[in-house]
């Protein structure tokens, strides 16, 4: 069997030795390859164009700055971040983002088990454990999709590697990225350049790792993790540990953001064989967060432990491969207040099981046109969810007993989904990707229960009369109670696209494709209509309430969007120019229903989950280019990006066009044309870098600029921000086995306020008032220093 189809047969990510920090910065240890059965060759599958890759080299830069795995997402076109905790935000691809993605780490599908989001899957692997990200969005594969609108966000987990015959000749330099690094890397007088450790009576045991310590000045930041792999030929053994804490940040200015401290542990171990074309490897990880601040939450995070185990199984065979995995996730999560918020206790619990399967095939085949592709596959996703409130006694909370509040009884989300792609390449020049996909979702949940199931309360006697107050949770619970709460949900997603290589520069792809997206337990099932309860459902970050709706219908979003890439075949600069439209059936979005009171006089609506239309369009343009290249400077290079999102919803009514403010604009605007903006959309934005490389030194000067956010949903109380600009310095050297890293974030110390933060709020402990009403600020001028050294 060739490397070439091995590679490509079994996802040269587990049989390649894609190790450790940056290990592409030093030797790497060659493929194993041995005897497999040859089979027909077959073109290797073209990287969608709107498929982003966030690799090695680029994490090994980002992850100094952030202990955040969403983070290193950041310079992807078409990607924002909404805040959230410090090791827990929620990325965003064209504007949708949380459960209208499908992120999938390794093979594991977690869902978010709490009220608030708190817990999404990225929380659940650190950076330093992260070999690469990729990341889809637009008219995408069905392979990569299912029961998503938005996008794909793939992380492809560190993979055990494996180590080559003792005393081989020493293999080539994998090459880099970017085709055209100069000078040598490492000084020729040291004495070690970490190329691991030889055991055994033979040497056949290969020892290999990295440590690595980050510290950042703004929030009293500290990350360190580390990394070991002891392998033979045919078994490796993988251990990856991160421990992160930080306190408080500032904002521009130097005063305090309160609400943004945490706390995050995760240890993972990965054993692995592989032998004659076939790997099969199993991966436990476990994850604790003792607590997490939110400064755009009610609640915060008291308490986050997560087990995860995953199997897999990659196969070479005459006739293609098979990619086929299994996985549980356990979780079990708390909320409560932290230091920055009131004292009193307020417990709520939530456990929540992740478990289920995906089997693919790839099979090449030929037609007289060439040739072609198929892929197959079948995949299942179970989930578990118990979320519950213990009573509290308490004089302040009397309305939070005698019994325990029910939100999600039992909860159980099930998906079962089928595919099949077909890719063929027609001509030299033309290709295609047409694929169907089915998806059937059933859900059901318990019956739910309230603090005390009595409407009216009994509040003891006034004037000879009985008094009571009113207990809406208790009637909403029978109402809840009385209908049939399981759901069945057929899905069909369907993609068409065509690639055209005009020549050996340009290259063009446009498409169709019908992505669904069932609702989660919560939307349906978070029946509370209270003020207490609703503003306890929130995972936007706007302090609103929001209760569920039986009656949901999934989400069906129609894109069609056309890319174009242009390349130097030199390597010297590059372009790509991504429009597309996405209307969107069934949208889930939120109508009032009521309001919540505030301390000091402040409104937030209460909303309950309705489906609307709505559409999303906007375009991504990035490019890069070779500035200057000489054996004495070294290499020059500019990067940037453009990315601009604008969504609507049709059915609710345009807010801003009456000219008036507060509920009496909200009541009159249901006269006037539709077209509320859709929550959470970024405004536009662009990014650029300079960037110097030159033997063993990396540079970069990067740049970013943010409009007005003026575009918001006024039904959710949105909030405006204004433009701002920052600039970040970091610079890195690799001297042998070791890595020294330096940056310098916000630069000018600027107060800026990003468009996706939410409401930052916290209350005064003493007299309940709100410390803080407005947009979350940015972290101000942030010092940040690494070391790493590699064995």
């Amino acid at each position: 069997m060739s490397r070439y189809a091995l590679m490509r047969g079994t996802s040269a990510c587990a049989l390649t030795f894609a190790f450790v920090i940056a290990a592409q910065a030093q030797t790497a240890l060659p493929v194993i390859v041995v005897g497999a059965a040859p089979r027909p060759a077959a073109p290797a599958p073209q990287k969608p164009a709107d498929a982003e890759i966030v690799d090695q080299r680029q994490i090994a830069d980002e992850k100094p700055a952030t202990p955040d795995t969403a983070k290193l997402l950041e310079n992807t076109p078409g990607v924002s971040m909404y805040e959230n905790g410090g090791v827990s935000r929620l990325p965003a691809i064209h504007g949708m983002a949380d459960d209208r993605l499908k992120i999938v780490v390794g093979g594991v599908q977690a869902t978010s088990a709490c009220a608030n989001h708190m817990n999404p899957p990225l929380s659940y692997i650190d950076p330093n454990n992260v070999q690469k990200i990729e990341v889809l969005s637009g008219v995408m594969p069905v392979s990569k999709g299912g029961d998503s609108i938005g996008g794909s966000i793939l992380v492809t987990p560190r993979q055990p590697a494996f180590a080559p015959p003792y005393g081989a000749p020493p293999p080539a330099v994998e090459a880099p990225a970017e085709p055209f690094l100069l000078g040598s890397p490492y000084p020729p007088f040291l004495p070690f350049n970490g190329q691991g450790l030889r055991f055994g009576n033979q040497n056949e045991l290969l020892a290999t790792g990295a440590i690595s310590a980050f510290f950042r000045t703004n929030n009293n930041g500290i990350t360190v993790s580390g990394t070991a792999n002891v392998a033979t030929d045919h078994w490796s053994v993988l251990y990856n540990g991160a421990w992160s804490r930080a306190t408080d940040y500032r904002m521009g200015g130097g005063e305090k953001v309160l609400s943004t401290g945490f706390i995050s542990e995760q240890h993972s171990l990965t054993a692995a064989y592989q032998n004659e074309g076939h790997l099969f490897s199993i991966r436990g990880a476990v994850e604790h967060i003792p607590y997490q601040a939110y400064p755009n939450q009610r609640m915060d995070m008291t308490g986050n432990r997560g087990y995860t185990v995953e199997g897999k199984y990659l196969g070479a065979y005459e006739w293609g491969t098979v990619d086929a995995r299994a996985f549980w996730h356990h979780v079990t999560h708390t909320m409560g207040f932290l230091y920055d918020k009131q004292p009193a206790n307020m417990p709520m619990n939530t456990i929540g099981h992740d478990f289920g399967y995906s089997i693919k095939t790839e099979i090449p085949f030929t037609q007289l046109s060439g040739q072609d592709l198929l892929r197959l596959g079948s995949e299942y996703h179970g989930f578990r969810l118990k979320d519950w409130w213990e009573p509290v006694y308490s004089s302040g909370m009397m309305m939070m007993g005698p019994f325990t509040y029910w939100n999600i009884n039992n909860g159980d989300r099930n998906r079962v989904g089928h595919f099949a792609e077909w890719e063929a390449a027609w001509t030299p020049k033309w290709s295609t990707l047409l694929g169907v996909r089915n998806d059937v979702v059933w859900m059901d949940t318990g019956n739910a229960s309230p603090y005390d199931p009595r409407n009216p309360i009994p509040m003891g006697m006034m004037m000879g009369m009985m008094m009571g107050m009113s207990n809406p949770d208790a009637t909403a619970a029978n109402i809840f109670n009385a209908r049939s709460h399981a759901r069945t949900d057929v899905n069909f997603d369907m993609v068409a696209k065509a690639r055209y290589q005009y020549d050996e520069i340009s290259v063009y792809e446009f498409g169709y494709s019908r992505k669904t997206r069932s609702p989660n337990l919560y939307e349906r099932y978070a029946w509370g209509v209270g003020s207490m309860a609703t503003a306890m459902v929130n995972w936007f970050g706007d302090l609103n309430g929001y209760t569920g709706n039986l009656d949901l219908k999934p989400e069906v979003a129609h894109t069609v969007g056309v890319t174009g890439i242009w390349r130097d075949p030199a390597g010297n600069w590059e372009a790509r120019v991504n429009p597309y439209y996405s209307y969107i059936e069934n949208f889930i979005d939120a109508d009032r229903v009521s309001n919540l009171s505030g301390p000091a006089g402040l409104i937030f609506p209460v909303l309950q989950f309705r489906n609307h239309k709505a559409e999303i369009y906007g375009f991504d343009v990035s490019g890069r280019l070779k500035l200057l290249e000489t054996p004495e400077y070294g290499l020059f290079t500019a990067t940037g990006n453009i990315n601009y999102v604008y969504g609507k919803d049709l059915d609710m009514p345009n807010y801003t066009a009456c000219g008036l403010s507060g509920a009496t604009c909200y009541l009159l605007a249901r006269n006037f044309s539709k077209g509320d903006g859709l929550y959470h959309i970024m405004p536009l934005t662009a990014r650029g870098a300079l960037e110097h490389r030159f033997g063993g030194w990396t540079s970069a000067v990067e740049l970013q600029l943010v409009d007005n956010k003026t575009h918001v949903s006024v039904a959710r109380n949105e909030l405006k921000t204004g433009g701002y600009a920052l600039v970040n310095l970091r610079t890195a050297y690799d001297w042998g086995n070791m890595r020294f890293d330096l940056g310098l974030e916000n630069f000018f110390d600027q107060l800026y306020y990003p468009p996706l933060g939410g409401h930052y709020f916290t209350l005064a402990k003493v007299t309940g008032n709100p410390l803080n009403y407005g947009p979350v600020p940015g972290i101000g001028r942030n010092f940040v220093a690494g070391l790493t050294v590699r064995f």
